[in-house]
Protein backbone atom coordinates (compact mmCIF):
# COMPACT_ATOMS: atom_id res chain seq x y z
CA UNK A 1 0.00 0.00 0.00
CA UNK A 2 1.13 3.16 -0.71
CA UNK A 3 1.62 5.68 1.79
CA UNK A 4 -0.71 8.50 0.52
CA UNK A 5 -3.47 5.74 1.02
CA UNK A 6 -4.83 3.97 4.18
CA UNK A 7 -7.31 1.58 5.20
CA UNK A 8 -10.60 3.00 6.05
CA UNK A 9 -14.20 1.31 6.79
CA UNK A 10 -17.42 2.27 5.42
CA UNK A 11 -20.35 2.14 5.87
CA UNK A 12 -22.37 0.63 3.15
CA UNK A 13 -25.90 1.97 3.99
CA UNK A 14 -25.23 5.51 5.10
CA UNK A 15 -21.51 6.11 4.11
CA UNK A 16 -20.34 6.82 7.93
CA UNK A 17 -16.82 6.02 8.34
CA UNK A 18 -14.45 4.42 10.77
CA UNK A 19 -11.13 3.84 11.53
CA UNK A 20 -12.14 -0.18 12.29
CA UNK A 21 -14.32 -2.12 12.03
CA UNK A 22 -17.72 -2.15 13.64
CA UNK A 23 -20.19 -4.15 14.45
CA UNK A 24 -22.95 -1.61 14.35
CA UNK A 25 -23.04 1.27 12.62
CA UNK A 26 -23.50 4.20 14.95
CA UNK A 27 -25.29 6.16 12.33
CA UNK A 28 -27.87 4.67 10.90
CA UNK A 29 -27.56 1.48 13.71
CA UNK A 30 -27.13 -1.30 10.55
CA UNK A 31 -25.76 -4.42 11.88
CA UNK A 32 -22.64 -5.22 9.53
CA UNK A 33 -22.57 -2.57 6.91
CA UNK A 34 -19.07 -1.38 7.65
CA UNK A 35 -16.64 -2.52 4.62
CA UNK A 36 -13.20 -2.37 4.19
CA UNK A 37 -11.99 0.55 1.72
CA UNK A 38 -8.49 2.08 0.54
CA UNK A 39 -9.05 5.91 0.81
CA UNK A 40 -5.85 8.17 -1.11
CA UNK A 41 -5.36 10.97 1.48
CA UNK A 42 -3.89 12.75 -1.63
CA UNK A 43 -7.03 13.67 -3.40
CA UNK A 44 -8.87 16.73 -2.23
CA UNK A 45 -11.89 18.48 -3.98
CA UNK A 46 -10.87 21.96 -5.47
CA UNK A 47 -12.40 24.82 -2.99
CA UNK A 48 -13.08 28.34 -4.09
CA UNK A 49 -13.51 31.37 -1.65
CA UNK A 50 -16.58 33.02 -1.56
CA UNK A 51 -18.43 36.08 0.02
CA UNK A 52 -21.06 36.81 2.01
CA UNK A 53 -23.49 39.22 -0.13
CA UNK A 54 -26.74 40.84 0.66
CA UNK A 55 -30.12 38.96 0.06
CA UNK A 56 -31.14 42.03 -1.95
CA UNK A 57 -28.46 42.02 -4.29
CA UNK A 58 -28.36 38.65 -5.59
CA UNK A 59 -29.96 37.95 -8.71
CA UNK A 60 -32.87 35.56 -8.99
CA UNK A 61 -32.11 32.61 -11.60
CA UNK A 62 -35.18 31.11 -13.94
CA UNK A 63 -34.43 27.42 -14.51
CA UNK A 64 -35.51 26.49 -18.36
CA UNK A 65 -37.17 23.19 -18.18
CA UNK A 66 -38.06 20.36 -21.03
CA UNK A 67 -41.26 18.83 -21.33
CA UNK A 68 -40.41 15.23 -21.92
CA UNK A 69 -44.40 14.91 -23.33
CA UNK A 70 -44.74 11.98 -20.74
CA UNK A 71 -47.58 13.36 -18.77
CA UNK A 72 -46.85 12.27 -15.39
CA UNK A 73 -43.29 12.61 -15.28
CA UNK A 74 -43.86 16.07 -16.13
CA UNK A 75 -46.66 16.63 -13.37
CA UNK A 76 -44.38 15.31 -10.49
CA UNK A 77 -41.22 17.05 -11.60
CA UNK A 78 -43.39 20.41 -11.53
CA UNK A 79 -43.36 20.84 -15.34
CA UNK A 80 -40.54 19.26 -16.78
CA UNK A 81 -36.93 18.44 -16.22
CA UNK A 82 -34.45 21.37 -15.83
CA UNK A 83 -31.61 21.45 -17.48
CA UNK A 84 -28.38 21.05 -15.10
CA UNK A 85 -30.76 18.82 -12.85
CA UNK A 86 -29.12 15.64 -11.31
CA UNK A 87 -32.05 13.30 -10.98
CA UNK A 88 -32.40 10.06 -9.20
CA UNK A 89 -34.96 7.15 -9.75
CA UNK A 90 -35.20 4.30 -7.70
CA UNK A 91 -37.28 1.37 -7.59
CA UNK A 92 -37.63 -2.59 -6.99
CA UNK A 93 -36.10 -4.72 -9.44
CA UNK A 94 -38.20 -5.72 -12.47
CA UNK A 95 -40.52 -2.59 -11.53
CA UNK A 96 -40.40 -0.81 -14.47
CA UNK A 97 -37.40 1.66 -14.17
CA UNK A 98 -35.41 1.15 -17.44
CA UNK A 99 -39.03 0.80 -19.40
CA UNK A 100 -39.66 4.45 -17.59
CA UNK A 101 -36.24 6.27 -18.25
CA UNK A 102 -36.42 4.71 -21.92
CA UNK A 103 -40.10 5.90 -22.45
CA UNK A 104 -38.50 9.57 -21.70
CA UNK A 105 -35.61 9.22 -23.51
CA UNK A 106 -37.33 8.74 -26.64
CA UNK A 107 -39.73 11.23 -26.11
CA UNK A 108 -36.96 13.23 -25.95
CA UNK A 109 -35.40 11.78 -28.85
CA UNK A 110 -38.56 12.54 -30.85
CA UNK A 111 -37.98 16.24 -30.21
CA UNK A 112 -34.72 16.71 -31.30
CA UNK A 113 -32.66 16.48 -28.53
CA UNK A 114 -29.33 14.46 -28.30
CA UNK A 115 -29.76 11.34 -25.44
CA UNK A 116 -27.30 8.90 -24.55
CA UNK A 117 -28.45 5.95 -22.70
CA UNK A 118 -25.74 3.87 -21.33
CA UNK A 119 -26.80 0.74 -19.82
CA UNK A 120 -24.22 -0.91 -17.60
CA UNK A 121 -26.45 -3.75 -16.63
CA UNK A 122 -27.83 -5.01 -20.51
CA UNK A 123 -26.18 -5.67 -23.80
CA UNK A 124 -27.15 -2.90 -26.56
CA UNK A 125 -28.91 -5.66 -27.67
CA UNK A 126 -31.29 -6.28 -25.10
CA UNK A 127 -31.88 -2.10 -25.42
CA UNK A 128 -33.17 -1.89 -28.97
CA UNK A 129 -35.56 -5.23 -28.30
CA UNK A 130 -36.95 -2.95 -25.61
CA UNK A 131 -36.71 0.05 -27.69
CA UNK A 132 -38.48 -1.63 -30.58
CA UNK A 133 -41.17 -2.89 -27.93
CA UNK A 134 -41.89 0.51 -26.92
CA UNK A 135 -41.85 1.98 -30.32
CA UNK A 136 -38.64 3.75 -30.10
CA UNK A 137 -37.02 4.42 -33.37
CA UNK A 138 -35.04 7.97 -33.20
CA UNK A 139 -31.56 8.70 -34.61
CA UNK A 140 -31.19 11.43 -31.78
CA UNK A 141 -31.07 8.42 -29.46
CA UNK A 142 -27.11 6.52 -28.66
CA UNK A 143 -26.55 3.70 -26.72
CA UNK A 144 -23.62 3.16 -24.91
CA UNK A 145 -23.20 -0.67 -23.20
CA UNK A 146 -20.46 -0.40 -20.89
CA UNK A 147 -19.51 -0.57 -17.18
CA UNK A 148 -16.36 1.42 -16.68
CA UNK A 149 -16.48 5.22 -16.29
CA UNK A 150 -13.60 5.78 -18.56
CA UNK A 151 -15.55 5.01 -21.16
CA UNK A 152 -18.10 6.71 -20.28
CA UNK A 153 -16.46 9.75 -19.70
CA UNK A 154 -14.94 9.55 -23.71
CA UNK A 155 -18.40 8.90 -24.70
CA UNK A 156 -19.76 12.36 -22.77
CA UNK A 157 -16.52 14.26 -24.04
CA UNK A 158 -17.48 13.25 -27.59
CA UNK A 159 -21.13 13.05 -28.14
CA UNK A 160 -22.19 16.31 -25.77
CA UNK A 161 -25.33 14.62 -24.85
CA UNK A 162 -28.22 16.64 -23.72
CA UNK A 163 -29.80 14.41 -21.43
CA UNK A 164 -27.75 11.15 -19.90
CA UNK A 165 -29.44 8.14 -18.26
CA UNK A 166 -27.03 6.05 -16.01
CA UNK A 167 -28.27 2.61 -15.33
CA UNK A 168 -27.68 1.65 -12.71
CA UNK A 169 -25.32 4.26 -10.75
CA UNK A 170 -24.28 0.85 -8.82
CA UNK A 171 -22.83 -1.08 -11.88
CA UNK A 172 -20.58 1.36 -13.13
CA UNK A 173 -17.05 1.53 -11.57
CA UNK A 174 -13.78 3.57 -12.19
CA UNK A 175 -10.83 1.58 -12.08
CA UNK A 176 -8.69 4.41 -11.11
CA UNK A 177 -10.51 4.10 -7.20
CA UNK A 178 -9.12 1.03 -5.49
CA UNK A 179 -12.29 -0.26 -4.47
CA UNK A 180 -15.20 -2.99 -5.81
CA UNK A 181 -17.87 -2.24 -7.94
CA UNK A 182 -20.88 -1.05 -6.06
CA UNK A 183 -18.97 0.12 -2.92
CA UNK A 184 -19.88 3.09 -0.88
CA UNK A 185 -16.66 4.86 -2.42
CA UNK A 186 -17.21 4.01 -6.12
CA UNK A 187 -20.90 5.12 -5.97
CA UNK A 188 -20.50 8.53 -4.15
CA UNK A 189 -17.43 9.44 -6.55
CA UNK A 190 -19.32 8.63 -9.53
CA UNK A 191 -22.43 10.32 -8.16
CA UNK A 192 -20.23 13.21 -7.64
CA UNK A 193 -18.65 13.39 -11.06
CA UNK A 194 -22.03 13.26 -13.24
CA UNK A 195 -23.08 15.71 -10.72
CA UNK A 196 -20.28 18.30 -11.90
CA UNK A 197 -20.68 17.28 -15.46
CA UNK A 198 -24.29 18.66 -14.88
CA UNK A 199 -24.06 21.38 -13.47
CA UNK A 200 -20.86 22.26 -15.58
CA UNK A 201 -22.23 21.52 -19.15
CA UNK A 202 -26.24 22.17 -18.20
CA UNK A 203 -26.24 18.45 -19.11
CA UNK A 204 -29.54 16.56 -17.22
CA UNK A 205 -28.63 13.14 -16.22
CA UNK A 206 -30.61 10.52 -14.36
CA UNK A 207 -29.15 7.84 -12.32
CA UNK A 208 -31.26 4.77 -12.08
CA UNK A 209 -30.63 3.08 -8.39
CA UNK A 210 -31.76 -0.39 -6.70
CA UNK A 211 -33.94 -0.64 -3.50
CA UNK A 212 -32.60 -2.21 -0.26
CA UNK A 213 -34.85 -5.06 1.25
CA UNK A 214 -35.71 -2.31 3.59
CA UNK A 215 -36.69 0.09 1.34
CA UNK A 216 -34.00 2.33 0.93
CA UNK A 217 -32.07 3.34 -2.06
CA UNK A 218 -28.68 1.39 -2.00
CA UNK A 219 -25.66 2.67 -1.76
CA UNK A 220 -24.55 5.98 0.85
CA UNK A 221 -27.36 7.63 1.93
CA UNK A 222 -25.46 10.59 0.89
CA UNK A 223 -26.19 10.04 -2.66
CA UNK A 224 -29.50 11.28 -1.65
CA UNK A 225 -28.53 14.38 -0.67
CA UNK A 226 -26.23 14.81 -4.02
CA UNK A 227 -28.77 15.00 -6.38
CA UNK A 228 -31.55 17.42 -6.81
CA UNK A 229 -34.65 15.14 -7.63
CA UNK A 230 -34.65 11.69 -5.80
CA UNK A 231 -38.59 9.53 -7.31
CA UNK A 232 -39.44 6.50 -5.70
CA UNK A 233 -41.06 3.83 -8.57
CA UNK A 234 -43.43 1.64 -6.64
CA UNK A 235 -45.72 -0.84 -7.75
CA UNK A 236 -46.62 -4.70 -6.68
CA UNK A 237 -45.18 -7.26 -9.43
CA UNK A 238 -48.15 -9.01 -9.34
CA UNK A 239 -50.45 -6.21 -10.36
CA UNK A 240 -49.92 -4.00 -13.57
CA UNK A 241 -50.20 -0.47 -11.48
CA UNK A 242 -47.72 1.78 -11.24
CA UNK A 243 -47.08 4.76 -9.04
CA UNK A 244 -43.97 7.31 -9.26
CA UNK A 245 -43.31 9.85 -5.86
CA UNK A 246 -41.11 12.66 -5.72
CA UNK A 247 -39.06 11.97 -2.15
CA UNK A 248 -37.05 15.25 -2.94
CA UNK A 249 -37.64 18.47 -5.50
CA UNK A 250 -35.24 21.21 -5.43
CA UNK A 251 -37.00 22.78 -8.33
CA UNK A 252 -40.84 21.73 -7.48
CA UNK A 253 -43.35 19.99 -5.06
CA UNK A 254 -42.76 16.59 -3.72
CA UNK A 255 -47.14 16.03 -2.79
CA UNK A 256 -47.62 14.96 -6.56
CA UNK A 257 -47.66 11.43 -7.50
CA UNK A 258 -47.24 9.80 -11.33
CA UNK A 259 -49.96 7.13 -12.25
CA UNK A 260 -49.31 4.29 -14.84
CA UNK A 261 -50.03 0.70 -15.94
CA UNK A 262 -47.71 -1.63 -17.20
CA UNK A 263 -48.74 -2.87 -20.39
CA UNK A 264 -47.44 -5.49 -23.14
CA UNK A 265 -46.20 -2.02 -25.22
CA UNK A 266 -44.72 -0.30 -22.00
CA UNK A 267 -46.22 2.32 -19.86
CA UNK A 268 -49.20 3.68 -20.44
CA UNK A 269 -49.95 6.59 -18.21
CA UNK A 270 -53.29 7.30 -16.33
CA UNK A 271 -54.48 10.75 -15.64
CA UNK A 272 -57.66 9.84 -14.72
CA UNK A 273 -57.22 7.54 -11.75
CA UNK A 274 -59.82 9.62 -9.21
CA UNK A 275 -61.61 6.18 -9.42
CA UNK A 276 -58.92 3.81 -9.99
CA UNK A 277 -58.40 2.70 -6.63
CA UNK A 278 -62.31 1.65 -6.16
CA UNK A 279 -64.23 -1.20 -5.75
CA UNK A 280 -66.47 -2.88 -8.56
CA UNK A 281 -69.68 -3.46 -6.10
CA UNK A 282 -70.28 0.06 -4.75
CA UNK A 283 -72.57 -1.53 -2.14
CA UNK A 284 -71.40 -0.76 1.17
CA UNK A 285 -69.91 -3.37 3.14
CA UNK A 286 -69.20 -4.06 6.94
CA UNK A 287 -65.27 -2.99 7.33
CA UNK A 288 -65.01 -1.10 4.20
CA UNK A 289 -65.33 2.40 3.96
CA UNK A 290 -64.37 5.14 1.38
CA UNK A 291 -61.48 7.82 1.78
CA UNK A 292 -61.08 10.54 -0.50
CA UNK A 293 -56.93 10.84 -0.34
CA UNK A 294 -55.37 14.16 -1.74
CA UNK A 295 -51.87 13.73 -3.80
CA UNK A 296 -50.72 16.78 -4.29
CA UNK A 297 -53.52 18.45 -6.70
CA UNK A 298 -55.52 15.23 -7.10
CA UNK A 299 -57.62 13.65 -5.06
CA UNK A 300 -57.96 9.58 -4.98
CA UNK A 301 -60.65 7.80 -3.83
CA UNK A 302 -59.39 4.72 -1.68
CA UNK A 303 -61.71 2.06 -0.21
CA UNK A 304 -60.04 1.70 3.23
CA UNK A 305 -60.63 -2.25 4.71
CA UNK A 306 -60.62 -3.66 8.05
CA UNK A 307 -61.27 -7.30 9.30
CA UNK A 308 -61.58 -7.89 12.87
CA UNK A 309 -61.64 -11.13 14.03
CA UNK A 310 -61.43 -13.53 17.92
CA UNK A 311 -58.28 -14.08 18.35
CA UNK A 312 -57.13 -17.62 19.36
CA UNK A 313 -53.60 -16.58 20.46
CA UNK A 314 -52.49 -14.66 24.00
CA UNK A 315 -50.94 -11.67 22.16
CA UNK A 316 -53.51 -10.95 19.75
CA UNK A 317 -52.15 -9.77 15.53
CA UNK A 318 -51.77 -6.58 13.90
CA UNK A 319 -51.22 -6.71 10.37
CA UNK A 320 -51.08 -3.49 8.60
CA UNK A 321 -50.93 -2.74 4.12
CA UNK A 322 -50.44 0.28 2.68
CA UNK A 323 -51.18 2.66 5.80
CA UNK A 324 -49.36 4.36 8.71
CA UNK A 325 -48.60 1.65 10.84
CA UNK A 326 -47.86 4.01 13.85
CA UNK A 327 -51.24 5.99 12.66
CA UNK A 328 -53.18 2.45 13.01
CA UNK A 329 -52.14 1.95 16.67
CA UNK A 330 -53.10 5.40 17.74
CA UNK A 331 -56.42 4.95 16.19
CA UNK A 332 -57.25 1.69 17.91
CA UNK A 333 -55.42 3.10 21.25
CA UNK A 334 -58.60 6.23 21.02
CA UNK A 335 -61.11 3.75 20.18
CA UNK A 336 -60.45 1.77 23.72
CA UNK A 337 -59.62 4.59 25.78
CA UNK A 338 -62.52 6.94 24.56
CA UNK A 339 -65.12 4.60 23.07
CA UNK A 340 -65.04 1.76 25.17
CA UNK A 341 -64.38 -1.13 22.86
CA UNK A 342 -62.09 -4.38 24.20
CA UNK A 343 -59.66 -5.12 21.12
CA UNK A 344 -57.37 -6.85 23.37
CA UNK A 345 -59.02 -9.88 22.04
CA UNK A 346 -59.10 -9.42 18.61
CA UNK A 347 -56.88 -9.73 15.53
CA UNK A 348 -57.31 -6.50 13.61
CA UNK A 349 -56.24 -6.14 10.02
CA UNK A 350 -55.89 -3.43 7.83
CA UNK A 351 -55.28 -3.11 4.18
CA UNK A 352 -56.03 0.23 1.37
CA UNK A 353 -57.72 -1.34 -1.93
CA UNK A 354 -55.62 -1.12 -5.43
CA UNK A 355 -52.25 -1.08 -3.46
CA UNK A 356 -52.20 2.32 -3.18
CA UNK A 357 -49.83 3.75 0.50
CA UNK A 358 -51.60 6.34 2.78
CA UNK A 359 -49.83 8.31 5.43
CA UNK A 360 -51.90 11.42 6.09
CA UNK A 361 -53.27 12.29 9.11
CA UNK A 362 -56.62 12.70 7.38
CA UNK A 363 -57.13 9.22 6.89
CA UNK A 364 -57.84 8.59 10.79
CA UNK A 365 -61.85 9.03 10.90
CA UNK A 366 -62.05 6.25 7.68
CA UNK A 367 -59.29 3.72 9.78
CA UNK A 368 -61.58 4.24 12.61
CA UNK A 369 -65.34 3.75 10.75
CA UNK A 370 -63.38 0.69 9.10
CA UNK A 371 -62.81 -1.17 12.10
CA UNK A 372 -65.50 -0.60 14.53
CA UNK A 373 -67.81 -0.99 11.23
CA UNK A 374 -66.53 -4.63 10.83
CA UNK A 375 -66.26 -4.82 14.45
CA UNK A 376 -70.05 -4.58 14.68
CA UNK A 377 -70.52 -6.37 11.27
CA UNK A 378 -72.50 -3.50 10.78
CA UNK A 379 -72.00 -1.41 6.92
CA UNK A 380 -71.61 2.08 6.92
CA UNK A 381 -74.17 4.46 5.45
CA UNK A 382 -74.26 4.57 1.85
CA UNK A 383 -72.68 6.80 -0.82
CA UNK A 384 -70.36 8.07 2.25
CA UNK A 385 -66.85 9.15 2.48
CA UNK A 386 -65.19 9.55 5.50
CA UNK A 387 -62.29 12.10 6.31
CA UNK A 388 -60.54 13.71 9.85
CA UNK A 389 -57.87 13.42 11.98
CA UNK A 390 -58.29 11.88 15.02
CA UNK A 391 -56.64 13.62 18.31
CA UNK A 392 -55.70 11.46 21.59
CA UNK A 393 -58.58 13.11 23.26
CA UNK A 394 -61.31 11.74 20.87
CA UNK A 395 -61.68 15.47 19.20
CA UNK A 396 -61.86 15.55 15.01
CA UNK A 397 -59.19 17.95 14.20
CA UNK A 398 -59.22 19.83 11.22
CA UNK A 399 -57.66 18.76 7.47
CA UNK A 400 -56.90 20.26 4.01
CA UNK A 401 -58.59 20.56 0.67
CA UNK A 402 -62.03 19.49 2.62
CA UNK A 403 -64.12 21.07 -0.33
CA UNK A 404 -61.70 19.62 -3.04
CA UNK A 405 -62.12 15.84 -1.66
CA UNK A 406 -66.09 16.02 -1.66
CA UNK A 407 -66.01 17.69 -5.03
CA UNK A 408 -64.44 14.99 -6.78
CA UNK A 409 -66.27 12.39 -4.32
CA UNK A 410 -69.71 13.76 -5.96
CA UNK A 411 -68.07 13.63 -9.29
CA UNK A 412 -67.90 9.97 -8.91
CA UNK A 413 -71.10 9.40 -7.02
CA UNK A 414 -71.17 10.15 -3.39
CA UNK A 415 -73.72 12.10 -1.73
CA UNK A 416 -72.54 12.17 1.49
CA UNK A 417 -69.66 12.61 3.64
CA UNK A 418 -68.61 13.01 7.47
CA UNK A 419 -66.24 15.86 8.29
CA UNK A 420 -64.39 17.30 10.99
CA UNK A 421 -67.20 20.29 12.38
CA UNK A 422 -64.67 22.78 12.07
CA UNK A 423 -64.06 22.26 8.41
CA UNK A 424 -68.01 22.99 7.46
CA UNK A 425 -67.63 26.13 6.66
CA UNK A 426 -65.09 25.25 3.76
CA UNK A 427 -67.28 23.58 2.22
CA UNK A 428 -69.11 25.43 -0.67
CA UNK A 429 -70.43 21.91 -2.63
CA UNK A 430 -74.37 22.17 -1.61
CA UNK A 431 -75.34 19.17 -3.55
CA UNK A 432 -73.51 16.76 -0.83
CA UNK A 433 -75.13 15.90 2.36
CA UNK A 434 -72.68 16.99 4.56
CA UNK A 435 -72.47 15.70 8.46
CA UNK A 436 -70.27 17.92 10.94
CA UNK A 437 -68.50 15.84 13.72
CA UNK A 438 -66.09 16.81 16.82
CA UNK A 439 -65.81 14.10 18.67
CA UNK A 440 -65.01 10.45 17.30
CA UNK A 441 -68.32 9.03 19.21
CA UNK A 442 -70.84 11.36 17.06
CA UNK A 443 -69.23 9.84 14.03
CA UNK A 444 -69.73 6.42 14.79
CA UNK A 445 -73.31 7.28 15.61
CA UNK A 446 -73.70 8.94 12.27
CA UNK A 447 -71.52 6.38 9.91
CA UNK A 448 -72.22 2.92 10.86
CA UNK A 449 -76.03 1.53 9.98
CA UNK A 450 -78.13 0.33 12.90
CA UNK A 451 -79.14 -3.39 12.77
Amino acid sequence: MKKSEKTIFVCSECGYQSVRWLGRCPDCRGWNTFIEEVFNKKSRMVTTVSKPEKISEIESEHFSRVLTTVGEFDRISGGGIVYGSLILLAGEPGVGKSTLVLCIAGKLAAQGKKVLYISAEESKTQVKLRAERLKIFSDNLYILSTTEMSSVKDALNKLKPEFVIVDSIQTVFDPELPTTPGSVTQVRENANFFLNHAKNNGCSVFLIGHITKDGMIAGPKVMEHIVDVVLYFEGELQSNLRILRSAKNRFGSTMEIGVFSMEENGLTEIPEASALFLPDIRNPLPGAVIFPAQEGSRTLLVEIQSLVTPTYYGVPKRTVTGLDYNRVFLVLAVLEKKLRFNLNTYDVYFNTGGGLKIFEPAADLALAISCISSLKDHPPVEECVFMGEIALTGEIRHINNVDQRIKEAKRLGFNRAVVPEINAKDIKETSVQVYPVRWLKEAVEVSIKKS
